[in-house]
């Protein structure tokens, strides 16, 4: 590239007309743009002025530096430009003031101190142009006070009055000159400003010192005062304001570049001098500001364990232990600082490199190292006679309990590599051992040179060089792995052939260090100020330029220095090459002016001294440069291999011309440095490493030029290789990508590749990414190269070509070859060929693991082995991606050679001892014997040592199936067994899990392990690994199932979500374990959760199916459908069917596995076999009722499903009849539609289990079953309260066509089963379960109950044959010591005691058959009729003692009857049967025995209730039915058909009243048949006042009268009896009967004595007791009539009984309200709402009827009633079955 040199740099061969005629253009053109920008800014154009002033310090002259306009060759025009440059510094100070003052009003605070700082900064510019400008310091010295800066106030103010130390002189200073002795005004004003300031900062001895001490006392002429302040419109802030310096010197050095660094490396700082250079010119601040503002100040993070302080003190690159004196000591602050030579450090290169993270302190044992002889020790005798001593006292504390647990840890560690070994030693593969992939912590981590001094196991150093990457973490070696820093991709370093060399380099030299020599490189820069450009040069020249020590500088001995410079010396990342090559881009000028210097410098000396005068830091230069050209090169070789194949645009292919250009340029610059050089007496140059290095590169120059032919390139490595042919060792370049290397070897491999260019031109061809070939053509080439044996040659010259690239290929780099194997792994991918894709991929895996135990490797430094090893990890863990997925398909797997298999799985297991070293890291690390970097790239790297150890693992159990399914390794010709090979594969993988878990890598990877281990034991028929599978779903799914028979780990996993296909394949294990158990355990047990989850998953059958929604349907209507006995009898014989049709795909295959029939029984059974003590919640059966539905959709031929729901509406309907009587006596209908659902569903599932059950022992046992259950069903159904009513047909018609004309017409569908068909059909099914149940007592029981019925309506059961069933029962009947069942033994003597009464069996036979029942025992039989009932007693007595809990009250009630009825003892039954009523003898204390059928304990109350009614008439005890009454009434739901029951109480307590209070029959006609109407209104009223008055001895039949009235309101209108009626008219017209003649005789003796005592006393006149009544009657209640609301009736002589009952109404009401106002604390209550509240009012003023609901509420929450004596009355919990059913 031809370039030019600017006209402003002044070069020293231009002359010197040319240059200052040059110069003075440019300071005219300048002071143009002066004057336009001072005419702007007087205007006031602000914005035209800003733009005016950048204008003008854009110009050249403000480029120039300041030594050069100060010393320039041409006076007139030095002398010009200082001026120029401050009057424009100074007015643009001046500019930004005026701005400010303009808009002062608009700004803030924070505007106003910038606008201020930025004038400031200005100024300072041009007084550092010309210093003697007085005004201006004083102008600045406000301006930082402004700033509330005092010290630099003070500065400034004393720079006026020191005219020396600011370099002006005194002596001209036209304003320094005293007149009359006094200071000039600027030096006055200073003075008085200073003095001001002193005084402020109390400065005392400054204020008394020198000329300023004259101050004191003297005043200012006011004239002068307002001088002092040159910014008068500036407010100074006060001293509460004011900020210190520090913030002031940075708000001062706002423009100055401070650069925070996260990362300590030289990639870091350099990418951030990178970032601060512009990409043209700079802006003029930055221009203008140089040196001293806009100075590039850089700021490295500090790491853990380092101090603030050492900021400031040189870095260094090793402990303080291994520093040398002469490092420390010969740094200068003043000198540029290269990085310490590795060879002048005592320090191993391993102890120098350290983590980026801190400077930590080394062990002890690697501490030790420095500096000491390794060959001899240095203890004495008594300290290693200590050592010994120590050393058996460590052995003797093996025995402790933390040694035996580090031994059983070490045991647990080698078992996963046991069976390993185990498993791939027939294939001689091993895993190793685990004590050896152990990291020591004693061994000495930053260097394996003992392990490399060891031929035996050099196999094993990439395991070592592992360990040390792991002890010596930063991150460098992160960035390998994360982002993949230094590695190039396989096809970028094989692009290229004709400039990239395709043999493996081998960098032998160390790695550089994150921060080596940094700190005191960044110190160095920070102290000189310099900007960003001068930076970036230093920052190359550190990195570049070989260390001079700077005692030598200036010798012409080469042997002084044999230092490097770290492009030489280190291995660079490729971070740090990048970002070397952009600066190199940017500063390629400046570092070509610096050569030229350089060049220039050595001409002027050479032309001075006449000799060569060549010193060490000359060759230091030249090198310098020689590097610089390498690195252009290496730019103009990267472009050259993207160019590789591709047509570049235009732009493309100038950029690529441009860097050729610039090559040549340097070529050519380097070329003249070198001439300088010293020669020998021939005239030639040294041949040394520097001339080797240049002859080399202008080598390579050649091959892209374009200009030179293949012949010469070739003569030119032939010269190379003969000069190189004795030189020993060969020259390193690491950090070059041309020319890495320098030797004789390398120049015969250049040649090789020259002379072979043409093949391996075809093969880039094959393999460009860019000129896309026919991928059979590319198989067809790189198998030729890569498999030349799977391919057969055309002729001789191809075969012999192939072997010589064979041979050439096997010296080639490993990414050479991955690239050619890639490129071949792509064309299998456009020709679909997995299982070719799969071989290459492991041909890769297995190059890059082969390169681990390459010479190549071996040999290499280990610097260079840490990063192949990174490298291979990072390439391994692109391709076993890949790998795994491909390998799922078994087909391509199975495809692959054995050969390969074995060779893959060697290297993947190689590869699994390198990552298993990071888990025995780990580790230790948790027992803190290990600190594991706290970078934040480690963190990051180690998850991917964890998942690429979970895949290789994965990977290597796909290959160890694959050999296993092949017969590999058997002893045997057939091969492995499938039972031996699922052993092998199980026990590898519980193992691995164990392994994996144990450390939480199981979840790694997307839970790619646990998918493997679920997917391999499902498939295995081995039930032994059951647990492992469940662990797996414990891991997987969070599932944990079965917990009650294994322990589970917990492996830290997150959880899987499971989906429908997963489900599928997890029904048929969850299925296997939930079988395993009783279903009544399920409800409890995890696996119900794990069942619950999976229909969850899999979901419900979707009436979107037609299947489904048809079937549902048909369902549906056949559960509403009426009962046929036809079908009823059709279904023994599998009649009874219907339309449905089958299900197929997944809803199928979900049914058939069972789990909705399976959670449908988990629901059930509970409820079904379990004794409850609650009401069930209406959710638990509707869900087992869901599920068995969806169960029958699927498969409508379960007959076993069809049971269950039987029994679930069952269930429904006896739960209804349990708890309350409400249902039976209100909702009748609803209870019939349960039955019928539940008689339908046992039809059903009694005519397919006809059809299609088995003939197995366990299902003829449920078929038993279910005919018990039907037979109970039909029983119950023919009996009270049911009655047969799910049979009836009774709005069921049906349209039926007519004979001949008839036509259509309606009928019922079919008849209605009658009372006898249903028990015989209850019989036969009896009798059908009785074949495979004959244990079960039922059967026996319900058959005798059957015949006992069935002989009501035919003679065909004998009574003896009635009771051998009881007996039959009582036998097989189960008997147990705390609880005995009485059905059977109380229906036996029940049943004998009835046939004997009856004369149907002789009281003889009947006492022997009864001697079955255990009860009987040691009672006499007896023969007559009367002596037989009571032998029945004395058995009832018994079982009535043996009734512990008091369950069973059918003994006491049959015992009541029989005393009743036979024995005619009316107290004994009233005593016998009072013993089933508590509190008073009103409450039903019954409960519901477990046997008895749900509903009948209601029927019992209901008898029982009337009974006891009947008796309590006859005995008379008005007090207890009056209570029972009252109870009664309260209770609606307490027992069946409650209104019947209450009509009959109702009426026997209507009959107790009147025979125990005498009131005769119509006794109201015999008193009032003479009464006329008014003798009866006048003697009533004397009557009512009679009896509201008080008195001693209230007549008994008021009380009579009320207690009539109260149970007549009680009624409310329930039972519709008149007797209540007559019996209130006959109480009322007794009692008219026996008061009113005592009335009328006192009326009578008061009118004859007028003036007695008695009727003063009273003060009652005869006329008034005549006319109106003596009380008068309060006001009516609410609700309540009075007598005044009767209809005005017609004059009437005669008395009625409506009168009567209205009086007697009136009066009672009357004595209600007069005894509640007279006793206000009585608890008698005085209305019907006070004794009764929940009794709403009738229209006729008495109470209502009782609400059902309400009662209801009342009973359930156990309200107290009321008696009528004025006690409370408990509520009748007995009422309510079962409400209180608890074990006694």
């Amino acid at each position: 590239m031809t370039t030019f040199t600017p006209l402003n740099i002044i070069p020293d061969s231009d002359s010197e007309g040319e240059v200052d005629n040059t110069e003075e253009i440019q300071i005219e053109e300048a002071l143009k743009l002066y004057q336009q920008a001072l005419r702007l800014h007087t205007d006031g154009v602000w914005d035209e002025a800003h733009k005016a002033y950048k204008e003008l310090f854009r110009s050249e002259i403000f480029r120039l530096d300041v030594e050069e306009q100060v010393h320039g060759r041409n006076s007139n025009v030095a002398s010009s430009l200082p001026l120029v440059h401050y009057l424009s510094f100074k007015n643009h100070g001046s500019f930004k003031l005026d701005r400010l003052k303009a808009s002062l009003s608009t700004q803030n605070e924070q505007d106003v101190q910038s606008a201020v700082a930025q004038a400031l900064e200005w100024f300072a510019t041009a007084l550092d142009r010309d210093a003697g400008d007085s005004a201006l310091w004083r102008q600045s010295a406000q301006l930082a006070l402004v700033l509330s800066s005092a010290r630099l106030a003070r500065f400034a103010l004393e720079s006026v009055l020191d005219h020396e130390t600011v370099g002006a002189d005194a002596s001209k200073d036209a304003l320094s000159l005293i007149v009359g002795g006094n200071q000039n005004p600027e030096d006055h004003l200073a003075s008085r400003q200073l003095r001001k300031i002193l005084e402020k900062i109390g400065d005392s001895a400054g204020m008394y010192n020198g000329r300023l001490g004259g101050l004191s006392g003297t005043k200012l002429n006011k004239k002068f005062t307002r001088l002092l302040n040159p910014v008068p419109w500036l407010p100074v802030p006060s001293p509460d304001n004011s900020k210190p310096l520090s913030a002031m010197i940075e708000q001062f050095s706002e423009t100055q570049k401070v650069v925070n660094l996260t990362s300590r490396t030289w990639a870091a700082v350099g990418r951030a001098i990178l970032g601060e250079l512009p990409d043209d010119y700079q802006d003029m601040e930055e221009v203008v500001l140089q040196p001293h503002f806009n100075t590039l100040q850089l700021v490295l993070p500090l790491y853990e364990g380092e101090e603030e302080s050492r900021d400031t003190t040189p870095d260094q690159s090793s402990p303080p232990e291994s520093c040398t004196k002469s490092e420390t000591a010969i740094a200068d602050d003043n000198e540029d600082i290269a990085m310490t030579d590795a060879s002048n450090a005592l320090a191993p290169s391993g102890d120098r490199r350290r983590s980026g993270s801190a400077n930590r302190k080394r062990k002890s044992t690697s501490m030790s190292l420095d500096g000491v002889d390794l060959g001899r020790s240095r203890l004495s005798k008594r300290q290693r006679d200590k050592k010994a001593a120590d050393a058996a006292a460590a052995e003797a504390a093996a025995l402790t309990p933390e040694s035996r647990a580090k031994v059983r840890q070490d045991t647990q560690d080698e078992k996963l590599f046991n069976t390993a070994d185990e498993c791939f030693s027939p294939f001689g593969l091993s895993l190793g051992n685990a004590s050896t992939l152990k990291i020591s912590p004693s061994n000495d981590a930053m260097d394996t040179s003992d392990i490399e001094s060891k031929p035996e196991e050099k196999c094993d150093l990439f395991v070592e060089d592992f360990k040390a990457i792991l002890q010596t973490w930063d991150d460098d070696k992160g960035n390998v792995i994360l982002y993949g820093d230094g590695i190039q991709s396989p096809s970028e370093a094989a692009q290229g052939m004709s400039f990239l060399d395709l043999e493996a380099n081998i960098p032998s030299r160390p790695l550089l260090a994150g921060d080596e020599g940094l700190r005191k490189w960044a110190r160095n820069v920070n102290g000189r100020k310099l900007c960003t450009n001068q930076a970036a040069f230093e920052w190359l020249k550190a990195l570049c330029k070989k260390d001079i020590d700077p005692r030598h500088k200036k010798s012409k001995n080469p042997v002084v220095s044999s230092g490097q410079s770290s492009w030489v010396k280190h291995n660079w990342p490729e971070s740090l090459k990048s970002t070397a090559l952009n600066i190199t881009n940017k500063c390629e000028e400046i570092c070509f002016r610096f050569f030229k210097d350089v060049e220039d410098d050595l001409n002027t000396r050479l032309t001075e001294r006449k000799t060569n005068n060549f010193t060490q830091d000359d060759y230091a230069n030249v090198e310098f440069a020689e590097t610089m050209l390498e690195l252009y090169l290496d730019d103009l070789a990267a472009t050259e291999r993207d160019r590789s194949g591709v047509d570049l645009s235009n732009g493309s292919e100038g950029g690529l011309m441009v860097k050729r250009e610039r090559v040549l340029r340097w070529m050519y610059l380097v070329g003249d440095l070198m001439n300088h050089r010293p020669r020998d007496e021939e005239g030639q140059l040294e041949q040394d490493q520097l001339t080797l290095r240049y002859l080399w590169a202008t080598t390579v120059i050649t091959g892209f030029t374009g200009n030179c032919s293949r012949e010469f390139r070739l003569a030119c490595f032939e010269d190379l290789k003969n000069l190189l042919a004795e030189r020993e060792p060969p020259i390193d370049l690491p950090n070059s990508g041309v020319m890495p290397e320098i030797s004789a070897a390398r120049a015969e491999r250049e040649i090789s590749k020259l002379k072979t260019v043409d093949f391996f031109s075809t093969i880039f061809a094959a393999t460009s990414e860019t000129n896309e070939k026919d991928p059979e053509e590319v198989i067809e080439i790189l198998e030729a190269v890569l498999e030349p044996g799977a391919v057969l040659p055309y002729d001789e010259e191809e075969e012999r070509i192939l072997h010589e690239i064979g041979r050439f290929l096997e010296g080639s780099s490993a990414m050479f070859k991955l690239h050619l194997w890639e490129k071949l792994r792509v064309a299998y991918e456009k020709v679909n060929d997995p299982p070719k894709v799969l071989a290459c991929t492991l041909k890769c895996m297995q190059i890059v693991m082969s390169e681990l135990k390459s010479r190549s490797y071996v040999e290499s430094s280990q610097d260079h082995r840490q990063f192949v090893l990174l490298r291979s990890l990072r390439l391994i863990q692109g391709m076993i991606n890949s790998a795994l997925i491909l390998s799922k398909i078994e087909r391509n797997i199975n495809v692959l050679p054995e050969q390969e298999l074995i060779d893959s799985l060697g290297s993947i297991l190689a590869m699994l001892r390198i990552l298993h070293c990071y888990a025995f890291w780990e580790s230790a690390v948790v027992k803190s014997e290990a600190k594991a970097s706290d970078l934040h790239s480690y963190r990051l790297v180690v998850m991917k040592f964890k998942e690429l150890l979970v895949q290789g693992w994965i990977m290597a159990y796909h290959l160890y199936a694959v050999m296993l399914k092949r017969g590999m390794g058997s002893e045997k010709e057939s091969g492995w067994e499938d039972t031996e090979r699922e052993e092998k594969l199980a026990g590898l993988l519980r193992d691995l899990h164990q392994e994996l878990g144990d450390r939480h890598y199981c979840k790694l990877s997307g839970h790619l392990f646990l998918k493997l281990m679920f997917d391999e034991l499902l498939s295995f028929n081995n039930r032994d690994y059951d647990s492992d599978l469940l662990q797996v779903i414990h891991c997987r799914f969070h599932l944990t199932l079965c917990q009650d028979q294994w322990y589970f780990f917990d492996h830290k996993t997150a959880p899987d979500p499971l989906d429908k296909s997963t489900a599928l394949r997890l029904i048929d294990f969850i299925m296997y374990q939930a079988l395993k158990k009783k279903i009544l355990q399920l409800p409890k047990s995890d696996l119900k959760i794990g069942l619950d989850k999976l229909v969850e998953v899999l979901g419900i059958p979707r009436q979107d199916n037609v299947r489904v929604a048809h079937n549902k349907a048909q369902i549906d209507g056949y559960l509403k459908s009426t009962l046929d006995p036809l079908k009823l009898y059709g279904c023994l014989k599998g009649k009874v069917d219907i339309s449905t049709v089958e299900i197929f795909g997944e809803w199928k295959e979900i049914s058939s596995k069972g789990i909705y029939f399976l959670l449908g029984k988990v629901a059930l059974y509970p409820l079904r076999y379990t004794k409850r003590v609650g009401i069930l919640r209406g959710d638990e059966l509707e869900t087992a009722i869901q599920f068995f539905r969806r169960d029958l959709i699927c498969n409508p031929n379960g007959w076993e499903t069809w049971y269950r729901v039987a029994q679930t509406f069952e269930i429904q309907m006896d739960e209804a009849q349990t708890w309350s009587a409400e249902y039976m006596n209100t909702k009748k209908d609803e209870l019939t539609l349960l039955e019928r659902r539940t008689i339908l569903c046992y039809m059903m599932a009694v005519s397919l289990a006809v059809r299609y059950a088995s003939n197995d022992v366990e299902t003829r046992k449920t078929l038993s079953e279910l005919f018990t259950d039907f037979g109970y069903r039909i029983y119950s159904a023919s009996r009270p309260p049911m009655n047969l009513q799910s049979f009836w047909l009774d709005g069921c018609v049906r349209y039926f066509s007519g004979r001949q004309l008839q036509g259509l017409y309606t009928n019922r569908p079919h008849t209605e089963l009658n009372p006898e068909a249903a028990l015989r059909y209850a019989l036969l099914l009896f009798q059908r379960a009785l074949k495979d149940g004959e244990d079960n007592w039922k059967n026996h029981y319900m058959i005798g109950k059957c015949m006992g019925k069935l002989q009501a309506y035919i003679e065909a059961y004998p009574a003896e044959d009635v009771l051998q069933n009881y007996v039959e029962s009582i036998k097989v009947c189960p008997e147990k010591s705390s609880e005995t069942i009485f059905e059977p033994h109380h229906k036996l003597i029940s049943s004998a005691t009835k046939y004997v009464l009856a004369n149907k069996l002789d009281p003889k036979r009947a006492c022997e058959i009864l001697e079955a029942s255990r009860f009987s025992k040691g009672i006499d039989h007896v023969e007559s009729r009367e002596s037989f009932v009571m032998y029945a007693l004395e058995v009832l007595k018994k079982m009535k003692s043996a009734d512990k809990p008091k369950w069973h009250h059918r003994m006491t009630n049959r015992i009541a009857r029989l005393k009743y009825d036979e024995l005619n003892d009316l107290a004994g039954a009233r005593a016998e049967f009072g013993a089933l009523w508590s509190h008073r003898g009103v409450q039903l204390s019954i409960w519901k025995p477990e046997f008895e059928r749900p509903g009948r304990h209601f029927i019992y109350a209901s008898q029982y209730t009337m009974f006891y009614a009947e008796l309590l008439e006859q005995v008379g005890d008005r007090t207890t039915i009056e209570a029972l009454s009252k109870r009664l009434r309260r209770v609606p739901h307490g027992m069946y058909k409650h209104t019947e029951v209450w009509s009959l109480v109702f009426e026997k307590y209507i009959e107790c009243l009147r025979r125990t209070g005498e009131v005769p029959n119509f006794f109201e006609d015999e008193v009032f048949k003479n009464v006329l109407w008014d003798e009866f209104t006048t003697q009533s009223q004397k009557l009512d006042a009679y009896c509201n008055s008080p008195k001693d001895s209230p007549s008994p039949t008021i009380g009579l009268l009320r207690e009539v009235f109260e149970l007549r309101r009680l009624n409310g209108g329930l039972a519709k009896n008149p007797a209540i009626d007559d019996l209130l008219a006959d109480t009322y017209a007794k009692l008219y009967q026996e008061l009113v003649p005592g009335i009328l005789e006192q009326e009578k003796e008061q009118q004859l004595n007028p003036m007695s005592l008695k009727n003063m006393m009273f003060d009652a006149s005869p006329a008034n007791t005549t006319s109106a009544p003596v009380v008068a009657s309060a006001p009516p209640m609410g609700g309540v009539k009075m007598d005044l609301d009767l209809p005005l009736r017609a004059k009437s002589t005669k008395v009625y009984r409506r009168d009567l009952i209205s009086k007697a109404t009136n009066l009672c009401k009357e004595m209600n309200q007069a005894a509640s106002s007279a006793k206000p604390g009585s608890t008698a209550p005085s209305s019907p709402r006070l004794r009764y509240p929940d009794l709403p009012a009738s229209d006729d003023g008495m109470a209502g009827g009782i609400s059902r609901g309400d009662d209801s509420a009342v009973m359930m929450s156990g309200d107290e009633g009321v008696g009528g004596d004025g006690s409370n009355t408990g509520m009748d919990f007995s009422a309510l079955p079962n409400i209180t059913v608890v074990e006694e």
